[in-house]
Order: structure tokens, then C-alpha cells, then sequence
């Protein structure tokens, strides 16, 4: 079986980007399964065209045609550019998925969505999103405000329902986005969530004293949130560190922003981990600060070693991962203040830290261990 994966690039290290080249290296140590994998988006010279480790047999195949470069230009060149590119990548698209002899196709909801399901090739054509359903509509609404742009924010999120309808299946994280998106009129959903990159068989003791939170410096993970109810903590608790695992254009305002609230001493951004199992492992407290989400990963990643999690209940995915106070602790969406009270409380109670970290784990390693997550995909790749 030939399948195609579509997604912009590897080079990231996002949660996006790990859990296809996981799922690759899968599907290609399978002796019936022949993955290729093509990105639309240059590859910086200082990066490698995949961030993380793809099997030798996973064929990578880079169109460079560079949506990204108008990112900041002008809404009406942007426009122009845009659909000169998108005829680019449907030609050559269909080129590929021809002489490769695709079997299946499978989008990650970038550019090519938006033609996918019209291409005129003869293979099965799928869809998984990574995001809630309106993550168009909130990434718009973060850069810009006015009514114009929530508009178009809307259109965009109506371009993507009209688009995956036209494909076989759209594979979604949690089941609470299944219902918004059958509610939207897309029925073709079905619920597959993310496997856990990181499933070690035994953690360290938890015995750093740092609160820890690893993703994009990006608006959406709400670090801002997270450092103003670190402000309200971190002189209670002066041998205490939060330390925020991740790089992204949000660098620079997040340490202004620690510098003004007098927490800088307190916080550590290092950028990415060489050894993120271990920064789990040795952290004594989880949060997840996010405005919205699809499924976490790194909260999935922080439960399955084990740690004590603090999430806001953001659309989508912390609710369906922290059930009943019994596998971590949900807090009201953008909740600074009651953030800062949780983290209060469980820096000053280890004994249920570890009782709520023991059963993070025990959940993650029942529903999102890579084997069972695959057999779900195998059954839907027939």
C-alpha cells in the first residue's frame, strides 16, 4: 500500500511534526506499507528537513513552493500569491500522487485541503486535524481584532468544513471535536486520538522543584496566562523554578513580560529539550496553559510519565484527558488566578501529587500507547 502523507514541513519541532514522523516510521516498518511524506515549505539552511529521527524507508519529498513567505504581506497580495501558489501545488500534487501509484492520501489540513477531494486520481483521500475546529477562526482573532477579521475568520472556518466533506474520512483528536464538527454539518468524522511519543516503563522521583510546560511560544499555549499566575506563586515559593520548554516567535515578549511582572529570576526558557523524557520525569508539577487545543500531546506526553497535571479546560482535549479530579486537576479557561491557587495547593501536598501523577499514568498507558492508536489507523487504512 502506497500512502501519501501531505503536511507544510518536518523541520519544526511541533507536536504535529513528532506525531506523523512516529506514525511513519510505524506504517514503514510494516512490510506492506510505502510512505511518502510531501511539504510544501522551504527548509531553512540552518535546519534539517526533518527535526525528528524518519526511517530511512519513509521518502520525503519537498515541493518548495513556500506558502509561508507572504505570511505579513498585504491581505490582497496575499490573495493573489496564495491562488497562483495553490494552482502549483494541486499541478504538481496530482503529478505525484499519479506516478507513485498513491493508494491512499492523507492530509493534514494544509494547503491542500482546500482541493484535495476534487484532485482526479484514483486513491482513497483522507484528512486528520490536529486543531479544534475553529483554530482558523482563534489564530486570526489572536493576531488582529475588528469585526473584519472575525468575519474572515469565520469564512475560513466555513472553507474548511465545505473542503473536508469532500474527502473519505476527516480523523479527529478528541470526541467532544467529533460532535462540533457533526454539529457543523461534517459527518464524516471519526475519533482517533494521538499516540504518546514518550511512554518510559519508570520515572524518576518528580523530586524537581520546577513547574514545567513545554510548546510554541505562541499565543495559543497562553504562557502569558501562565506567567502571570507564576507571579502570584513564585515569592511564596522562592526554591521553586517554572521552567517553559519550547521556541517561537512569542520569545521576546514572554521575557519582557517576566522582566515587568519581577518573576525573571524564576523562569527559565531554554528553548527545546535535548531530553524532554527527563524533563518530565523530574518536574514536580504539569501545566498546560493553552487558549484552545486539538489533544495535547505534551499534556498526553506529561501524563505518561507520570506527573502531577494542572490544564486549563480549553476546546479541545484537557477534558477528555483529566477526568473526574482523579488523573489531574482542570481549571476554569484563562484563569490566571485560579491557576496560581492550584499550583499553590499542590506544591504544598506532594503526597497527592504523586497519587495524581500515578494515575496519569495508568491512563495514559491504557489509551494512548503507539500499538493500539496504530490499530485503530490500520482498520481505517483497510
Amino acid at each position: 500500500m502506497n500512502i501519501v502523507y501531505c503536511i507544510p514541513q518536518l523541520y519544526n519541532a511541533g507536536g504535529m511534526e513528532r506525531v506523523l514522523t512516529q506514525k511513519a516510521n510505524y506504517l514503514a516498518s510494516l512490510p506492506d506499507k510505502h510512505i511518502t511524506i510531501v511539504t510544501t515549505e522551504l527548509t531553512p539552511a540552518s535546519k534539517q528537513v526533518s527535526y525528528f529521527p524518519l526511517d530511512k524507508r519513509v521518502k520525503v519529498v519537498e515541493l518548495n513552493i513556500d506558502f509561508d513567505t507572504d505570511f505579513h504581506a498585504p491581505l490582497l497580495r496575499k490573495f493573489i500569491n496564495h491562488r497562483r501558489r495553490q494552482k502549483i501545488y494541486r499541478r504538481k500534487l496530482q503529478k505525484l500522487l499519479t506516478d507513485t501509484q498513491a493508494d491512499v492520501c492523507i492530509s493534514l489540513c494544509g494547503k491542500e485541503i482546500a482541493f484535495l477531494g476534487s484532485l482526479n486520481v484514483p486513491c482513497r483521500k483522507l484528512a486528520e486535524i490536529h486543531f479544534a475546529m475553529t483554530q482558523r477562526e482563534q489564530l486570526l482573532m489572536q493576531f488582529h481584532k475588528g469585526p473584519f477579521w472575525r468575519l474572515l475568520g469565520k469564512i475560513r472556518t466555513r472553507q474548511l468544513q465545505r473542503a473536508v466533506r469532500k474527502v473519505e474520512k476527516l480523523v479527529v483528536l478528541t470526541h467532544a471535536d467529533e460532535q462540533q464538527w457533526r454539529k457543523a454539518g461534517v459527518t464524516n468524522t471519526v475519533c482517533i486520538p494521538n499516540p504518546t511519543t514518550i511512554m518510559p516503563a519508570k520515572c524518576g522521583g518528580h523530586e524537581r522543584k520546577t513547574i514545567l510546560s513545554v510548546g510554541r511560544l505562541h499565543p495559543q499555549k497562553g504562557y502569558d496566562l501562565l506567567l502571570h499566575a507564576w507571579s502570584q506563586v513564585a515569592s511564596s515559593h522562592p526554591d521553586w523554578k517554572l521552567q517553559i520548554v519550547g521556541e517561537g516567535d512569542e520569545r521576546q515578549h514572554l521575557s519582557a513580560l517576566a522582566n515587568e511582572l519581577g518573576i525573571a529570576h524564576s523562569v527559565q526558557m531554554n528553548g527545546l529539550s535535548t531530553d524532554l523524557t527527563a524533563d518530565y520525569c523530574r518536574s514536580g508539577l504539569f501545566v498546560l496553559s493553552s487558549r484552545y487545543e486539538g489533544l495535547p500531546l505534551a499534556l498526553i506526553e506529561a501524563m505518561s510519565c507520570g506527573c502531577c497535571c494542572l490544564a486549563f479546560d480549553c476546546p479541545h482535549g484537557p477534558a477528555e484527558l483529566i477526568t473526574n479530579r482523579q488523573t489531574g486537576i482542570l481549571l476554569p479557561p484563562e484563569d490566571s488566578h485560579a491557576l496560581a491557587q492550584a499550583i499553590n495547593l499542590y506544591i504544598n501536598t506532594p503526597e497527592q501529587r504523586k497519587k495524581l501523577g500515578d494515575a496519569a499514568y495508568a491512563y495514559a498507558k491504557a489509551h494512548f500507547a503507539l500499538e493500539p492508536v496504530m490499530a485503530q489507523w490500520l482498520r481505517l487504512l483497510g
